[in-house]
């Protein structure tokens, strides 16, 4: 699969064959937590770096990831 430079969370998805819904949580988590470096693009759309992307996956293939499950607000 060729990758753009840029990929959305559907392309993503489409990649690693997780839920659109999973991409979008880990586009909004700290990448310190375990998150893909993201960034906003106008007041909604995330995008990744292809580059930044890849080296994320790898390392998640490699050291294996616990990913994060949806963040929830307390009251």
């Amino acid at each position: 699969m060729q990758l753009p430079p840029h990929l959305t969370a559907k392309q993503i998805s489409e990649f690693t064959s997780l839920s659109k819904r999973k991409v979008y949580v880990l586009m909004s988590t700290n990448p310190d937590m375990g998150g893909i470096p993201s960034f906003k693009v106008g007041p909604k759309s995330l995008l990744v770096d292809r580059d930044e992307f890849l080296k994320w996956w790898e390392k998640t293939k490699r050291e294996g990831q616990t990913f994060p499950t949806k963040v929830t607000s307390e009251t």
